[in-house]
């Protein structure tokens, strides 16, 4: 939609609320917040949730154990909550977060200018704007004065885009060249102009991304926790229905009834599944958000948390990210230092800190050389500066009998216009050398005359500016690279620019790939698979657009590695949605879209958030971990106990009732589970690397091993229980008390770099507490019988207790041999992971 034609009076108030009606708010929609029944349901349809549902509605109806049923339903309500609480918090804290782009705009009705809310701007207004205004609309310039506005939002160039009005309808080509048009959300830096509103909300160039972007993708953590469940559920079956076949050859020779193996074998299935795991994760995730929101970072979905910590790669914007998005002058060549600063006060269009980024870093400059513009001088005429002249012309009249001109621009435009001699050679060549250096180099010159155009002028001489570098910058690139993270800068500047930046801040300048490079290699299949490769091995990437920073996420999640995008611009939006973790910056330069696309909002543009962001992940993901090996080591081995005894030991009809297989799993499976999943390892969680998936090769021959181990230990002292004559029910609770004893345990050697009572393992008190209290409830039931009545247990002999204590600590022995001698060392310096594994 293009309107052309307005009235000089602008829009009437009539006229524009007809086209308010019409065409709706100027704003982008927002996706309507899910209802509390649609959020619960989406946390019930959770794998692990689904299985702790059947698990709790089969123990309550088929068991008719009623309280422990209601135990595991009660831990499935807390998971839901927990989980819609959480999610709920997050939305609140990012639509707190949302501004509108443009607060207020200055329009044209009536005949009269008037400020009002950018939201009722509608098509055919006519507005107004100026140097530090936010453009409400994409319009068409009828008028514009030196205008320069800051589009690096859209087009991810740092430099102003120079505006002029309109010489006929349409515009072509790509955002950067269509100079007689505005764009909502752009910034103007200098000048002014009076537009007239083409598009208004969604219909925008930043409302056309936004409706662009696509679904999301899961992270690593809900991925690995779908595949763990499925598992889970298959073993789960599997061993209910061993045990049920074996238990039938002693229904057949009258040894136990077939009601009793029915349900031992449907106990055992549930004893199989963990169902503390989805509400121990969820905890977890929640407790992290908590921290990371204390960090400044707001989580907009939990999983994102332990993905930062999987992070293999970080592509990260440099502007507003590595640097600060200001242009600083960072070197100068010159005869004369006070004329130099002087012509760059004079041709210069800064007032108090604000205008264009080159006119306020070239005044902050000159302040530190301790010039301010001189007083009494009055501007006699002005040329902005201009993409075709790629200069700026001033001229004012001093105390001198003659006005002075003073030029800025491209040094072989300006040193063109100059005098030859000596002094103009040597600037010339100091040019090339400030270029190498990746910098914006400008020249200066002035001239006694009245004419704009004049030439002869006299060189004043170079100044080079930058991007600053924020301080942080630095450490976080050495952070990540200790971390085993590699760090990709993209950015829409010039590559040489992108190369001295880079280096600065440690990242591995080369290979430096521009998106021009990239566009050679052509769209056909060949073209595409070099065009991945290409972005695969990628250090820097220079002048590229928002459809190559997409390009670039997929092509190296394609590769396996775990993608973390920065940004906080509209172009970053498809590139943040589709990365692993997606991380918008919230500050001024932070727009509505990239926070939408993201799953983590940061209120400030540093990359050392992020990093604080991955050590919070790797520690979660280590957690995660241990609480996985943590119930699937004790829950195999309940199995291994439960399939071997009922072959072993024929006068027990089953090993384990199936009340007590339920007891094990209630307090096993919780408090400490849950206790892992806040527990704050020792040391540095950035040294955590991730080695492979939750249930890799590695971690399933660690879990089969230890759970053998333990199975083994409580068997042998529950078999030396049977041979010293003990009672059926005696035996039953030395199996209890030997198995929860030497699970507990196993929180400690989950949790374990190297060795389970390394250096502070003492330290972790969460788990400590846990533990305690869980071998205390344990002992009261063991030792009090009218708790442990409804459990079947019984008081055991003291050797009992030695014996079980023995079973604990053997199997802490044992867990630490097989680590060692398996190769199964969680090593802080291990390699750098390739991927997700």
């Amino acid at each position: 939609m293009g309107i052309t034609v307005r009235e000089p009076s602008g829009l009437s108030e009539r006229a524009a609320a007809e086209r308010l009606a019409e065409y709706g708010p100027n704003e982008l929609s927002q996706p309507r917040p899910p209802r509390l029944p649609v959020r619960a349901a989406r946390q019930l349809a959770d794998p692990m949730s689904i299985l702790l549902l059947i698990a709790g509605l089969v123990t309550l109806i088929v068991l008719g154990e009623i309280p422990e049923g209601l135990a595991i339903l009660t831990i499935l309500l807390v998971n839901v909550v927990i989980g819609v609480s959480q999610e709920t918090k997050a939305d609140h804290a990012v639509r707190a977060l949302r501004t509108l782009t443009a607060p207020m705009a200055k329009v044209v009705r009536d005949g009269a200018v008037r400020r009002i809310p950018a939201a009722e701007v509608v098509p055919g207004d006519v507005v107004q704007v100026a140097a530090g205004d936010r453009v409400p609309a994409d319009a068409r310039l009828s008028e514009a004065t030196g205008l320069g506005v800051d589009e690096s939002m859209l087009t991810g160039e740092s430099l102003s885009s120079d505006k002029r009005a309109a010489q006929a309808d349409g515009a072509g080509g790509t955002l950067a060249d269509r100079h007689d048009e505005l764009f909502a959300g752009t910034l103007v830096v200098r000048g002014s102009g009076v537009a007239e509103v083409t598009r208004t909300g969604a219909r925008t160039e930043m409302g056309r991304i936004a409706s662009a972007l696509g679904g999301g993708v899961k992270g690593p953590l809900a991925v690995e926790l779908a595949q763990v469940s499925r598992r889970i559920g298959l073993v789960a079956v599997m061993a209910g229905g061993v045990m049920i076949l074996i238990g039938l050859s002693r229904v057949q020779r009258g040894e136990a009834a077939l009601l009793d193996i029915i349900l031992a074998g449907v106990a055992l299935a549930i004893a199989a599944v963990p169902e503390s795991l989805a509400a121990a994760v969820t905890t977890a995730l929640a407790l992290g958000s908590q921290r990371m929101a204390a960090l400044g970072v707001i989580v907009r979905r939990l999983p994102a948390i332990e993905a930062l910590g999987a992070t293999t790669v970080i592509a990260t914007d440099k502007t507003g990210t590595l640097t600060t998005g200001h242009l600083t002058v960072t070197d100068h060549v010159t005869a004369s230092e006070i004329d130099l600063w002087r012509g760059a006060l004079r041709c210069n269009d800064a007032r108090d800190g604000l205008g264009d980024a080159v006119d306020v870093a070239l005044a902050a400059a000159a302040e530190r050389h301790g010039l301010r513009p001189p007083p009494g001088e009055e501007r006699l005429a002005a040329r902005p500066f201009d993409a075709e002249t790629r200069s700026m012309a001033v001229i004012t009249a001093t105390n001198e009998d003659r006005p002075l001109l003073t030029v800025k621009g491209a040094p072989e435009v300006v040193l063109a216009r100059c005098v030859p001699g000596p002094e103009t050679e040597r600037l010339a060549r100091a040019v090339s050398g400030l270029a190498d250096r990746g910098m914006r180099v400008l020249a200066l010159a002035d001239k006694r005359t009245d004419d704009l155009d004049a030439a002869g002028l006299r060189a004043l001489g170079l100044v080079a500016l930058s991007d600053e570098i924020r301080p942080s910058a630095a450490r976080a690139v050495t952070d990540c690279r200790a971390a085993g993270i590699r760090v990709v800068m993209v950015t829409g500047d010039h590559a040489d620019t992108a190369r001295a930046i880079a280096e600065e801040v440690g990242i591995t300048a080369e290979p430096v790939v521009t998106g021009a490079a990239l566009q050679a290699l052509g769209g056909a299949d060949d073209g595409r698979s070099k065009r991945s490769a290409r972005l695969r091995e990628a250090a820097v990437l220079a002048r590229v657009d928002p459809g190559t920073k997409l390009d670039l996420v997929r092509a190296l999640r394609e590769d396996g590695q775990v993608v973390t995008m920065t940004g906080d611009g509209v172009n970053d939006a498809p590139a943040l949605r589709n990365a692993d973790v997606g991380v918008a910056m919230a500050g001024e330069e932070g727009t509505d879209v990239a926070r939408e696309a993201a799953s983590v909002v940061v209120t400030t543009g540093d990359l050392g958030t992020i990093v604080a962001g991955v050590r919070e992940g790797r520690r979660l993901r280590h957690n995660v971990s241990s609480m996985v090996g943590y119930l699937l080591t004790g829950n195999l081995a309940e199995i291994l106990i439960v399939l071997t005894g009922l072959i072993a030991w024929p006068d027990l009809v089953v090993p384990l009732l199936p009340v007590q297989l339920l007891w094990i799993n209630l307090v096993l499976d919780g408090i400490p589970a849950i206790a892992l999943g806040v527990d704050r390892p020792a040391g540095d969680p950035l040294a955590l690397r991730p080695t492979g998936g939750l249930l890799s090769w590695p971690v399933l021959t660690r879990i089969a091993l230890r759970a053998v181990a333990v199975g083994a230990l409580v068997f042998s002292a529950v078999e030396v229980a049977r041979r010293l004559g003990w009672s059926e029910e005696q035996v039953r609770s030395q199996a209890v008390l030997a198995l929860v004893f030497a699970r507990l345990t196993l929180a400690y050697v989950v949790r374990a770099r190297r060795r389970t009572f390394e250096r502070g393992w003492w330290r972790g008190r969460s788990v400590l507490v846990a533990v305690t209290a869980t071998a205390a409830l344990q002992i009261l039931v063991t030792v009090i019988p009218v708790l442990g009545a409804p459990l079947a247990l019984v008081p055991v002999p003291p050797v009992g207790w030695a014996m079980a204590l023995g079973a604990a600590m053997l199997s802490v022995i044992v867990c630490d041999m097989v680590r060692y001698r398996a190769g199964l060392v969680v090593s802080p310096s291990g390699p750098a992971p390739g991927g997700r594994g």
